[in-house]
């Protein structure tokens, strides 16, 4: 073989020389160097001297003298080291020299500058020192010393700074305050104006300042315009600006000042006149305004319309009302005022709504406030009972048991006190007329996601609670184990939780489409199965998560969740099931073509109303050329619902009128009726009429739609508006007080008189002006709200008469705990019975007075004389004690729970310390320490707690009884199953754990774990499955490996139809078989087996066939046959190839420092990559 012939060589092209200092990459970029270097030169008429002063080693120098007596150095290092060494080489060595200049005297501060640094930057700038001359001395000339080239610099450079300030002067104007606010102009314009160029600069003293003096300093011209200016505005207003005083409630101040002064502005800005306002802790009423003649009216009116233009009240109403004013994320208050851009309402702690807006939609709100509240008040009520800690939890129940049980029954919501208040306080709040739109549900939401709906120490469920007060949400114990979550109380508002629990669902878990299924109750036992067998099996094809409401639950429908494709599937499963086990009928009823349009707008909410009327049948849409209603259900319910569809669309297919009357949302159920009886009262006379009321969570949740014949509902119409106008639809009095009580009344935030007017029918109640030296207040309202708060105020006014103080001793160590949670407390005894209580102060020192007490532990009580030894007995119940209970070691674990949950939860519920003893210590006994009731409640909780654990414990022993039983292993996989499909169904089915040998076992022993009963029914299932496996026909047949993957195909699929078709057991053989071609066949029928052997056989030599073909499968033969071939193949000569040249030309080397070329002394080019590095170089 001729390499040259065989392998031609390419035509050769010329080769750029490139230049062997210089790389193909480019020259590398130069990184900057830390150090620097500066070159001196001296000439030798410069030179101080010929000596040099010895190099101090901070920076190196290099030093070099001409013949001509001249010195040049160089300086290398650091730039802040060179800078130095070459101020201090320039002083030393260059011939020094003295300048002096005269500057005036008030120009030698810009020269020195802030603690010297000008003088500092100069004399380091020019290497000069520079002498400034004393305060006493009288000269005015500054003196410079250093090289004469540099003290020249420095003269030129400090006369300039003289120059530059000899055009700058100041100016100070003595001006009465009162003249400042025009000098500066409204919004300080005129101040912005005169400085916006920066040529000048104007400092006016801020109103706390005790100055005079204002200050103008810039150009002189600039200084001198400025200044002639204030002083034309200063005279022009001195002698024209008259003042006037008008009187301002302080409540309506601010609307006056604005936000941020900017009303007082405004009216400067219009009017040219200042306003002066008190300061907020002045209270006088007198504001002033100062301005021209003309002008002062106009500011005056300004200031009226300002002060009037917002006003606030408020209203009294009880605390529990506010709820239900507010409603369900404010939805109730939304619909009273749809549009309050400038109202303002705040539901205080006080009992009292305090409204703040323009004069006119004050009043319309607090009419429209005041007729809810007497609306509400008509409906329900609320009573307050006081009930002992101690026995609030046996009120409450287990997991609330009691008190559900006492809400169901009487139909009222019982709200407990929070713990940690220690309140007595039971508030139950009674519906006069019995709600009928109560309801139960139950929402699954699995466990994990329990604590986001919870929230932070409850913090999340508290507030949907508060947002929805007619709602109890029942959320399982994490040690029950259950994904239920059961919603009960007002049908909208339960409706409405569910719809945010849902949400709240679908955002933890993605992707999860939900449907429901509309299944009759009667018929839920059909969908769950025995054993829940049914239901289970739809869950397992389906993949989907299938909740079935509970027995007890009003609801009908099933909820299936999981991918909308096999949602779908489930949903019909579960509805194919339902039609097989009833007489449940499907009906299409078509929608006219004239009633299309009609239906389109309003269809779905009358099929609703239909659907509430007809009970139990269900209706959908189904859109196919026409559109459809599908109604299904019994069969007698879905005639009715029939009939009762086409006369709507009757009705809608002829000419019909449809009309909209608006009502407050609150107004609906007297419309509706008890049990909508106003409404079918209405149908009865007008046939052809439906009333669609909106639901709350609408848009438009305030407008009510009629249906109907033009005639019919245009009276309808008139019905229901004077109905909401019926709806729709005040004595003065004194009372004599002592002014000494007054302040008793308003102290606090007029925490007493609010009191007062939110438990009389939010009776107005003024006191007198202090200017006015009255005992006389008056009291407007209804008769009897007057009444009861005279007779009220008289009774507070003969507590506060009878008041007595009494004194007694706490340790002040247990302080802490008694004022805890901000002293919630002391706080709730003090108005329960109406005194104050007094502790020490924090600094206090144990000192004993001279009846013997430490006054550190002195506590005071001041009421009247009834009420404070209660008060007394009360909050020396709340020292805390220390309690001791003995619980079983073996208990401890289980009481402090997974990560001390446990305990924590103790602690937390009963606000108790729980100590318990350390493993070490060997020790039963668990100490608790809190308030007397609390600890004796939390001790309850334990032993309940312990017996439960105990319960465990038996049962957890009833389940470890376990069986070993001999499987021999070639049947392991058998149970096993696919993926432990068969093992698991097992473990289900008998609820036992099975447990297979694992390396190092014994390894034909299965144990069986579990209930005794359990564990042998499971082990007889086993004995008749193996039992079953070796009554079977087995043969074995030895199969290539190469064709077992073919034989297995893609997940074992073609192996299971084999397996299927034949009704037969195919047993591969393991990694660790000695015959990896062995290969077992298993079945009950002899001739299955030999069927699917010969099956196999000929699919086996297909393949191998095919692989031959391919040329991917060797007989052994063939094999020798290829080894011995490539044994004596001939080897190949070849001629002419480059590594067998001789000539460099032909075959350049590829080194540039061959040997070669060092040889011949030629020198070698780099090539585009650079010269390689010599191996031996250092």
């Amino acid at each position: 073989m001729d390499y040259s012939t065989d392998f031609p060589s390419l035509p050769t092209a010329s080769t750029k020389t490139v230049n062997s200092g210089q790389s193909a990459w480019g020259k590398q970029p130069a990184l900057k160097s830390t150090l620097v270097t500066e070159f001196i030169k001296l000439s030798a008429n410069e030179r101080a001297a010929r000596g040099f002063s010895k190099n101090d080693g901070s920076v190196p120098n290099e030093t070099k003298k001409s013949k001509d007596g001249s010195l040049s150095i160089m300086i290398t290092g650091k730039q802040k080291s060179v800078t130095e060494a070459q101020g201090r080489l320039i002083r030393e060595l260059q011939t020094q020299g003295a300048r002096e200049i005269k500057i005036p005297k008030e120009h030698y501060g810009f020269i020195i500058g802030k603690e010297g640094s000008i003088l500092k930057k100069l004399e380091n700038e020019f290497y000069c020192r520079i002498f400034m001359p004393n305060k006493e001395d009288n000269k005015d000339f500054i003196k410079i010393t250093g090289p004469g080239n540099y003290a020249d610099a420095c003269a030129e450079k400090i006369l300039s700074i003289s120059s530059e300030r000899s055009k700058q002067t100041s100016e100070n104007l003595e001006i009465e305050k009162q003249y400042y606010p025009w000098i500066r102009g409204a919004y300080n314009s005129n101040i912005e104006r005169w400085t916006e160029n920066g040529t000048v600069k104007v400092n006016i003293p801020p109103p706390n300042v005790d100055s005079n003096k204002i200050n103008v300093t810039g150009e002189k011209e600039a200084v001198i315009k400025v200044v002639n200016e204030i002083k034309k505005i200063y005279n022009e207003k001195r002698e024209k600006v008259k003042t006037v005083t008008t009187k301002i409630p302080r409540s309506q101040r601010r609307f006056v000042l604005g936000n941020k002064g900017s009303g007082i502005q405004d009216i400067l800005k219009n009017t040219d006149c200042v306003i002066e306002v008190p300061a907020e802790d002045d209270e006088s009423e007198n504001i002033t305004i100062h301005g021209t003649e003309d002008k002062i009216i106009e500011a005056l009116s300004a200031v009226y319309t300002r002060a009037t233009s917002i006003i606030s009240t408020e209203i009294k109403a009880a605390q529990w009302l506010h709820k239900y004013l507010i409603g369900p994320k404010g939805a109730t208050l939304q619909n009273l005022f749809p549009a309050r851009e400038k109202l303002k309402i705040e539901f205080n702690e006080n009992s009292t709504i305090f409204l703040e807006g323009p004069p006119q939609e004050v009043s319309n709100a607090k009419q429209v406030l005041n007729d809810e509240i007497e609306k509400l008040l008509s409906t329900m009520d609320s009573q307050t009972i006081k009930v002992p800690i101690t026995y609030h939890r046996h009120l409450v129940g287990k997991a609330g048991a009691n008190i559900t049980k006492l809400r169901d029954e009487f139909d009222v919501n019982v709200v407990m006190p929070n713990e940690n208040t220690n309140s007595e306080d039971i508030v139950v709040e009674e519906v006069v007329k019995k709600m009928e739109n109560e309801k139960s549900r139950d929402i699954i939401i699995e466990q994990r996601f329990h604590k986001n709906i919870i929230g932070n120490k409850g913090e999340s469920i508290n507030k949907l609670r508060q947002q929805y007060p007619s709602v109890s949400i029942g959320v399982p114990d994490a040690s029950s184990k259950s994904d239920i979550i059961n919603i009960r109380g007002n049908k909208n508002e339960v409706d409405k939780v569910y719809a945010y629990l849902s949400k709240l669902q679908k955002e933890l878990i993605e992707s999860n489409y939900q449907e429901s299924v509309p299944i009759f109750k009667e018929f839920h036992k059909h969908i769950i199965g025995k054993g829940g067998l049914t239901i289970n099996k739809i869950r397992d094809e389906t993949s989907t998560r299938i909740d079935i409401p509970l027995d007890g639950s009003s609801d009908d429908k099933i909820v299936v969740t999981g991918k909308k494709e096999n949602v779908k599937k489930a949903v019909d499963l579960l509805t194919k099931i339902q039609n097989e086990q009833s007489n449940i009928i499907s009906v299409k009823v078509p929608i006219p073509p004239k009633a299309a349009t009609r239906f389109a707008y309003t269809g779905r909410r009358l099929l609703t109303d239909i659907e509430k009327e007809c009970e139990n049948v269900f209706f959908s849409l189904q859109k196919e050329n026409n559109e459809k209603i599908v109604i299904r259900g019994p069969k007698e319910y879905v005639g009715k619902a029939e009939k009762l569809v086409n006369e709507l669309l009757n009705t809608l297919n002829e000419q019909t009128e449809e009309a909209i009357v608006k009502a407050q949302p609150s107004f609906h159920k007297f419309l509706i009726g008890k049990a909508g009886g106003k409404v079918k009262k209405i149908r009865e006379n007008y046939s052809t009429v439906r009333i669609l009321f909106p639901d709350e969570k609408d848009e438009k949740a305030d407008v009510i739609q009629i249906v109907g014949k033009k005639d019919e509902v245009e009276s309808v119409k008139k019905i229901l508006e004077q109905q909401i106008e019926e709806l729709k639809q005040t004595v003065e009095d004194t009372i004599d007080i002592d002014r000494i009580y007054h302040k008793h009344f308003v102290a606090k935030g007029s925490e007493v008189l609010k009191e007062i007017q939110s438990s009389n029918g939010n009776v107005q109640i003024y006191f007198p002006k202090i200017s006015e030296q009255s005992n006389i207040i008056t009291l407007k309202g209804s008769k009897d709200c007057v009444e009861s708060a005279k007779a009220r105020m008289e009774e507070i006014v003969e507590d506060l008469k009878a008041q007595v103080t009494i004194e007694f001793e706490i340790d002040n160590k247990y302080f802490r705990s008694i004022l805890a949670n901000r002293g919630a407390a002391i706080h709730d005894i003090s108005k329960q019975y109406n005194v104050r209580i007094k502790f020490p102060e924090r600094n206090a020192v144990d000192e004993v007075n001279k009846d013997g007490k430490n006054l550190a532990n002195i506590i005071t009580i001041t009421g009247n004389s009834a009420k404070v030894d209660d008060a007394k007995n009360d909050l020396l119940a709340l020292v805390p004690v220390t309690k001791e209970v003995n619980i079983l070691r073996e208990h401890h674990r289980s009481l402090i729970g997974r990560g001390g949950e446990g305990i924590r939860s103790l602690q937390q519920t009963y606000n108790v310390n729980v100590s318990i003893p350390q493993e070490v210590d060997q020790s039963d006994v668990v100490v608790i320490s809190g308030i007397a009731t609390k600890v004796d409640a939390c001790i309850k909780d334990i032993e309940e707690r312990i017996k439960e654990f105990e319960k465990i414990a038996a049962d957890r022993q009833l389940r470890s009884y376990k069986v070993s039983i001999t499987v021999p292993s070639k049947y392991h996989q058998k149970l096993i199953g696919r993926r432990g499909a068969a093992v698991n169904d097992m473990r289900n089915k008998f609820d036992v754990q099975i447990s297979f040998p694992k390396d190092g076992d014994t390894p034909d022993i299965v144990t069986i774990t579990g209930y005794e009963k359990n564990v042998h029914e499971c082990k007889k299932e086993i004995e008749n499955i193996i039992a079953e496996l070796e009554s079977m026909f087995s043969q074995e047949i030895e199969l290539d490996p190469k064709f077992h993957p073919r034989m297995i195909g893609t997940g074992g699929r073609s192996l299971k139809k084999m397996c299927d078709e034949y009704k037969v057991d195919i047993r591969m053989p393991s990694k660790t078989d000695e015959n990896p071609s062995l290969v077992v066949v298993s079945g009950k029928n002899e001739e299955d087996v030999f069927s699917c052997i010969e099956q196999l056989k000929i699919q086996e030599e297909d393949y191998i066939e095919l692989l031959i073909e391919r040329g991917q499968y060797y007989t052994p033969t063939q094999t020798q046959s290829v080894q011995k071939t490539s044994s004596s193949s001939r080897s190949v000569q070849i001629t002419g190839a480059p590594w067998q040249m001789d000539n460099e030309e032909q075959f350049p080397s590829m080194s540039s420092n061959s040997q070669t070329s060092n040889i011949t002394g030629t020198p070698a080019l780099s090539g585009v990559w650079g010269a390689r590095l010599s191996r031996t170089s250092c």
